[in-house]
C-alpha cells in the first residue's frame, strides 16, 4: 500500500469515527433530551404567592395552576414526605418541579420543590381540602430525628408513649421562658409521627432539649428568616418524663 493509500485510508476511517460519533450525540439527544424538553412544555406551569399567616410569624404560601389552589400554612409546616425527593413530576414553576406525593391524590396534596441551590420539597394542600387533623389521627410508628443529622434515629410503636406525645401537643401549656433555637442548633429534633390516615407523609412535630435536661414540644416550627442561625418562633410545650426518658435514653 503507498504512502498517498494510507492517507486515503486513514481519512475514510477518520471521517467514519467522527460521522459514528455525532450519529451517537444524535440518539442522545432523541432519546434523553428531546422528551423531556417536550414533557416541560406540556406539563401544567404553576405560580406562587407568599403572604402573611393568619398566625403571628408564619406565611402562607399558595401555589396555582388553572383550575387548582394549593396552600402551605401554618397546619401543614409540621407535614414531611416519608421519601425527600419524588419522582413522579406533574408541573412546574420557574426552575423547580410539582411532583405528585406517593399514596395521595394529587387533586388534594402535592409537593412542590422549595429549595434554591438544592431540591427541598415542600407538602402543598388543596385548599378545598380540610387540614391533617394531627389531633384525632392514628399513630401506628414514631420515630425521633435529629434534625441535623447529629445522632442516631430511633423508633417505637409503643402506642402508650405514642398517645402522651399527641395529649401533650394537645392539651399541654406554653412555657413561658424563652428557648434559643435556631436552624442549626445541635439540639433542635423532630418527632416523625406515621398514620395509615396519612400516607406517603408524616406529622412532624418538633423537639428541643435542653442542655439542661428538659425537653419541649412544638406543633409547629418557624424561621424568623434563612440561614443556619435564624431565630424560630414557636409554641413550646414541656414534654412528660416518659418521652423525656426515651428520648435520653439513647
Amino acid at each position: 500500500m503507498t504512502g498517498l493509500s494510507k492517507k486515503k485510508w486513514l481519512i475514510v476511517v477518520s471521517v467514519v469515527v467522527v460521522l459514528g460519533l455525532a450519529a451517537m450525540a444524535a440518539l442522545c439527544v432523541f432519546l434523553f433530551v428531546v422528551p423531556n424538553l417536550f414533557e416541560d412544555h406540556i406539563l401544567p406551569v404553576y405560580t406562587t404567592e407568599q403572604i402573611p399567616s393568619s398566625h403571628p410569624g408564619y406565611r402562607r404560601t399558595t401555589l396555582l395552576t388553572k383550575g387548582s389552589v394549593y396552600v402551605n400554612d401554618y397546619e401543614d409546616y409540621p407535614l414531611r414526605l416519608i421519601n425527600p425527593e419524588p419522582a413522579q413530576v406533574i408541573g412546574r414553576y420557574g426552575a423547580g418541579k410539582v411532583c405528585a406525593i406517593p399514596g395521595q391524590n394529587p387533586a388534594e396534596y402535592v409537593a412542590a420543590d422549595c429549595g434554591s441551590e438544592m431540591p427541598a420539597y415542600e407538602v402543598f394542600r388543596n385548599s378545598q381540602t380540610q387540614p391533617f387533623d394531627w389531633r384525632k389521627a392514628a399513630f401506628q410508628k414514631m420515630q425521633f430525628s435529629w434534625h441535623n443529622g447529629s445522632g442516631v434515629n430511633i423508633f417505637t410503636t409503643d402506642q402508650a408513649l405514642i398517645t402522651d406525645v399527641v395529649r401533650t401537643l394537645r392539651d399541654g401549656t406554653p412555657v413561658t421562658v424563652s428557648l434559643s433555637v435556631s436552624n442549626s442548633s445541635r439540639n433542635f429534633a423532630e418527632i416523625y409521627l406515621f398514620s395509615d390516615q396519612l400516607p406517603g407523609m408524616a406529622f412532624c412535630p418538633a423537639v428541643y432539649l435542653d442542655p439542661t435536661g428538659p425537653v419541649y414540644l412544638a406543633e409547629s416550627v418557624v424561621f424568623e428568616a434563612a440561614g443556619p442561625k435564624s431565630p424560630s418562633q414557636a409554641r413550646w410545650i414541656s414534654a412528660s418524663r416518659p418521652l423525656a426518658d426515651w428520648v435520653h435514653s439513647h
